[in-house]
């Protein structure tokens, strides 16, 4: 018996280490689990809040994309809207010449563009059509040129000088040009407040 004993005493304590030993890799494999579903939370959570920020900044730059495509589409139909207001003004400045204030807008303008003229080789570009009103004006005001009634205008004149290297330009188109560069702002501030 003591044989057998010494059997199951060892039995007993094989049995007592296999227990431990179970319950020692139960508890490690418990701890790897915890350290993995932590690890695991980790990297999700890193790669959420990764997908948060890449989601944020392109949605903001989706928004910034359309802002600046509606200023663009803003700025270019202010643009048009100014453009018609210029084409309709060019269009009434053919009428001009048919009004009966012509003759004396036309004076004006010739006026203006010879005064201080003091050279005897010039010459005075008109339209075609204003080719008598040139004639009599520039007889009016004493002024002895040559006149070149080749000049496609709405109206007004062009004074050249010293062989045509000096140019005064006063043209009812030159007129509206200058009218649209230093008023346009204003123009715009009417038309869109």
């Amino acid at each position: 018996m003591a044989m057998e004993d010494i059997f199951r005493a060892l039995e007993e304590q094989a049995d007592r280490e296999c227990r431990d030993i179970l319950d020692s890799a139960k508890a490690t494999a418990k701890g790897v689990e915890a350290g993995a579903k932590t690890e695991a939370e980790t990297i999700k959570a890193d790669k959420i809040a990764t997908a948060d920020v890449s989601v944020r900044t392109k949605a903001s730059q989706l928004v910034n994309a359309a802002k600046l495509a509606n200023m663009k589409d803003m700025a270019a139909a202010k643009d048009r809207g100014i453009e018609r207001v210029y084409e309709g003004a060019r269009a009434r400045l053919t009428a001009l010449r048919g009004a009966a204030a012509y003759p004396a807008l036309f004076k004006a303008l010739a006026e203006e563009a010879l005064s201080g003229v003091a050279s005897k080789d010039i010459v005075v570009k008109v339209d075609p059509a204003d080719k008598v009103l040139a004639e009599s004006t520039l007889e009016e005001l004493g002024v002895s040129c040559a006149l070149d009634a080749s000049l496609p205008t709405a109206g007004g004149l062009v004074v050249l000088m010293s062989g045509g290297r000096i140019r005064r330009r006063n043209t009812l188109e030159d007129r509206l040009g200058k009218v649209r560069s230093t008023r346009q702002a204003e123009v715009a501030e009417i038309l869109f407040g």
